[in-house]
């Protein structure tokens, strides 16, 4: 009798630890949900907020829908880590109304509310239009030839700033040993 009782005790203390031992997996299976990498930003606040970020929000998952990519969210009134890459993204450009949209591996924006064959093409990593679809293209009276006159005017050594902030540490790095390789074939000539 005793043994039986005993075998009994063993058996279900065996089958606590093994129900206790499933559950900490499940637990674990919600707690640690890793976030595949995806390419694609989406820089919004939280919906009913902003119209713009709502419409834009439904743009996007019709896209996520047809095309099967996912674009990560992030709200910059819940997390300061995205309002702080927000800012940097943003930092110094005059056009920068919201929602924005980030493709990090074309680094190109999309501002605003756009069109839904717009966010496809980005979401493809297409090159996207300088200007604005909205936009309308204006044309100067004096013909092309005033424009070119403009871009000449530029400080090329500002020009140079405003591309070298797009760049990461080991692209500059390369940039930096180009330029010292074409001065020393300068030199040697």
């Amino acid at each position: 009798m005793f043994l039986r009782g005993g075998n009994s005790s063993i058996v279900f203390l065996m089958m606590a630890l093994v129900a206790a031992a499933m559950q900490m997996n499940v637990a674990e299976a919600f707690i640690k949900q890793k976030k595949q990498y995806t390419p694609l930003l989406f820089f919004k606040v939280p919906a009913g907020t902003m119209p713009e970020c709502d419409e834009m929000e439904k743009i996007i998952k019709s896209v996520e829908k047809e095309t099967g990519v996912k674009v990560e969210r992030l709200d910059i009134m819940k997390s300061r880590a995205a309002k702080s890459l927000y800012e940097k993204l943003v930092e110094g450009n005059l056009r920068s109304p919201f929602p924005l949209l980030y493709h990090r591996e074309s680094l190109q924006r999309v501002y605003g509310l756009e069109d839904k064959d717009l966010v496809r093409s980005w979401t493809k990593g297409r090159l996207l239009p300088i200007e604005n679809s909205k936009e309308k293209k204006v044309t100067v009276i004096g013909g092309e030839d005033d424009a070119m006159d403009d871009m000449e005017d530029m400080d090329m050594d500002e020009l140079e700033m405003e591309l070298d902030e797009e760049l990461s540490p080991m692209q500059r790095r390369g940039k930096e040993a180009m330029k010292r390789r074409m001065e020393e074939g300068r030199q040697k000539k």
